[in-house]
């Protein structure tokens, strides 16, 4: 019986039609036999590629998620240019699709799993999404772009923010990338030395 770890492209496609799934409503309300409907299968098929359930496959696409958004942050910070700005903008641009669900993933999906999964995708969480922002702050305060912050606290509200162009983009015709631009416009105009 294969791992989730073993690639295969039936075990792709199963992670990325959950991974729908789980972004469209969240882990509670989706149930293994909606991704066996989706995936046009039968739900016991689904054992085959996880055989402790749904919460195994949530935390495999959530691990899987987490992993491309920090790849995706860190190679964003790492090819703009040292202006905060502009590093926040390059983050906000490909963190604004596919939205992690942030509120919904705190609120409701983290409580939901066994305190062992809920403390690993946490500390995958934390390193993945607010560490690289991080440091990202802490460098613009070093350079004297920006006045002293909680960088704790600015990063949450920035992937907030971000997390929620998703939302906003479908309700009106403006692109991602102009929402991704102008959410960091109204943050910066508060953390820009003036």
């Amino acid at each position: 019986m294969p791992s989730m770890s073993e690639p295969s492209a039936a075990r792709e496609h199963v992670l990325r039609v959950a991974e729908e799934l789980f972004s469209e409503r969240g882990y509670t309300a989706v149930t293994l036999k909606d991704i066996a409907e989706r995936l046009g299968v039968r739900q016991a098929a689904l054992y085959y590629h996880v055989p402790q359930g749904k919460e195994q496959l949530f935390v495999e696409v959530m691990q899987r998620s987490f992993r491309r958004h920090q790849k995706g942050i860190e190679r964003a910070l790492a090819e703009a240019e040292p202006r905060l700005a502009v590093q926040l903008t390059a983050v906000a641009s490909i963190n604004a699709q596919p939205p992690l669900g942030l509120a919904r993933l705190a609120r409701s999906d983290l409580p939901a799993l066994t305190s062992d999964h809920r403390a690993d995708l946490s500390d995958l969480g934390q390193r993945a999404l607010i560490t690289p922002l991080e440091r990202a702050l802490a460098e613009a305060y070093a350079r004297g772009e920006t006045r002293l912050l909680d960088t704790q606290v600015t990063t949450a509200l920035f992937l907030a923010m971000i997390d929620s162009i998703h939302e906003i983009y479908q309700a009106k015709a403006i692109s991602r990338e102009v929402l991704a631009r102008d959410t960091v416009e109204m943050l910066t105009q508060g953390l820009l030395r003036r």
